[in-house]
């Protein structure tokens, strides 16, 4: 049995994020060092990750290597992640008491001052209007504020944007061909309410350039007309405003209507103005990205990526570089380009899980890796996705017990089977072998075509000099497929039959 052994321990079960790794008593390999030149940005981006606070995390980060972003722009960009003056739930506590609609008042129209007049307050008023998402929730609290404060242009706005919100929710987000007829007439609706909400709240306080975004957005989805007319206002009262020109460049980009050169003007617009808003610099670019952007396989357009990224600090654009990077095999510069994505989009939890899997799988460093693991699944505690690989993370970094709750949690869908078998895994140790077999027994009972599922199996009978492993052993040759391990089909059947079978086999 030793052998048998021996040649099953020398089998691997596959990319550690797509199938079950190699048995859970292997030893950890040390992190792989970084090369020399990107020691110290890695050591001063590990050391940033680690505050608890969005935008004083990425204002410590150091910046990309190379870039050639303009003064100021990414300390600029870190303040977008400020948090809003006010929870949803804090705006309507203050509804319930006799002051909190004058108090709201006062703090609403200080922060649309300090937009005009204060750096450091920059896009705050946006950033504090945004609470009210498309949530039921905010859709009450919105309306609750509105009817204390129907001539307030803040309360009219906070309940234009919940309307909104939910007209872009109903739509979905694919191209308004490939969107059906109900979905856009769905998304009509909730514009045609939000709509006068915003004209009126204009009328009422006419710097609230918060409106006159929100009503450049419909419009260029529903009206030219009404496009025409918020970007006019805006252009009026507020041409420095970083999400005004995040929307026009938006309105600019060919996939949405505009043109190469409408794109690059809008771009150019951004960067004459970046000495009075140094924030616009994090939007330059956006016109050297949108075409590599749209590529199948970022791993072809990678320079393009990178270059366009090193312009302007943007997570779209260096997430979609460190995808390429991670495509062409280079796994220090993917994670250094998706570092940055995380940094500028904390919230995201797609560029957590990139940058967790190329942690694990390439650099061995499981508790990075289980860190970013930890902030996506927060934010998606259901996605199977997710909790397979914090399972992964957290069973190499603290132990096969940990992990199992999250290999629970990622049965489903597509992931169950291997969820299912990496979680039969945690069970090989001697002292539980009883879960062992049949939670193995199970796996091959659910999926029998599956070679990996009868490599546990048969590993599980192994362990315990069990007959049956002989068995086990011959059905994994039948089924088994490249795709199932990972290794050259011919070879592993040739170390089995040198091996031979278990002599209690016979």
């Amino acid at each position: 049995m030793t052998r048998i052994r021996t040649a099953f321990a020398g089998i691997a079960l596959g990319s550690a994020v797509l199938v079950a790794t190699v048995p859970v008593h292997a030893a950890n390999p040390a992190p792989t060092k970084p090369p020399p030149e990107l020691a110290q940005y890695m050591a001063d981006a590990r050391k940033a990750d680690a505050i608890d606070n969005d935008e004083a995390r990425c204002k410590a980060y150091p910046d990309l290597p190379g870039n050639l972003w303009r003064p100021g722009a990414a300390q600029g960009r870190c303040t977008i992640l400020r948090a809003p003056a006010w929870s949803l739930d804090e705006i309507d506590s203050l509804l319930a008491t006799p002051e909190g609609v004058a108090e709201l008042e006062r703090g609403f129209a200080a922060l649309l001052d300090g937009h005009y007049n204060d750096q450091s307050q920059r896009e705050q008023i946006f950033i504090s209007l945004n609470v009210f998402d498309g949530s039921a929730r905010a859709g009450e609290v919105s309306q609750r504020w509105l009817k204390l404060a129907p001539k307030s242009a803040f309360a009219l706005t906070a309940a234009g944007i919940h309307l909104g919100t939910s007209g872009w929710n109903a739509r979905g987000g694919a191209y308004i061909g490939k969107t059906s007829k109900d979905k856009v007439q769905r998304m009509g609706e909730f514009f045609a309410q939000a709509v006068p909400l915003y004209v009126k709240a204009l009328e009422i306080e006419p710097r609230l350039s918060v409106a006159c975004y929100k009503l450049n957005g419909i419009g260029r989805s529903s009206s030219s007309q009404l496009e025409q007319y918020a970007r006019a206002h805006c252009m009026k009262v507020d041409p420095d405003s970083y999400y005004l020109a995040w929307e026009w460049i938006t309105s600019a980009e060919p996939r949405w209507g505009g043109s190469e050169d409408a794109l690059r003007s809008a771009v150019a617009y951004a960067a004459a103005r970046t000495d009075r808003n140094p924030i616009l610099g994090a939007l330059l670019g956006e016109g050297a990205g949108d075409r590599p952007s749209m590529a199948d396989n970022y791993g072809s357009v990678v320079d393009e990526l990178a270059a366009a990224a090193r312009m302007g600090p943007s997570a779209g654009l260096t997430s979609m570089a460190g995808a390429g990077y991670w495509n062409k095999g280079d796994p220090w510069q993917a994670v250094v380009f998706y570092s940055q994505a995380t940094r500028f989009q904390p919230s995201d939890a797609d560029y957590r899980y990139a940058r967790a899997a190329v942690l694990y799988d390439y650099l061995h460093d499981y508790a990075w890796a289980r860190a970013d693991m930890l902030e996506a699944v927060a934010l998606e505690p259901d996605n199977p996705k997710f909790n397979y690989l914090l399972g992964l993370t957290t069973e190499r970094e603290i132990g096969q017990k940990e992990a199992r709750p999250y290999y629970k949690r990622a049965m489903s869908g597509d992931w169950r089977q291997r969820a299912l078998l990496r979680h039969c895994q945690t069970y090989f140790v001697p002292q539980i072998q009883q879960e062992a077999q049949s939670c193995s027994l199970g796996l091959v009972d659910e999926f029998p075509q599956s070679g990996d599922a009868w490599q546990v199996r048969a590993w599980a009978l192994v362990m315990v000099d069990d007959p049956a492993a002989s068995e086990a052993i011959k059905r994994f040759e039948a089924v088994a497929t490249t795709d199932d391990h990972r290794h050259d089909l011919a070879e592993l059947k040739s170390r089995l039959r040198r091996d031979g079978a278990p002599k209690t086999g016979k």
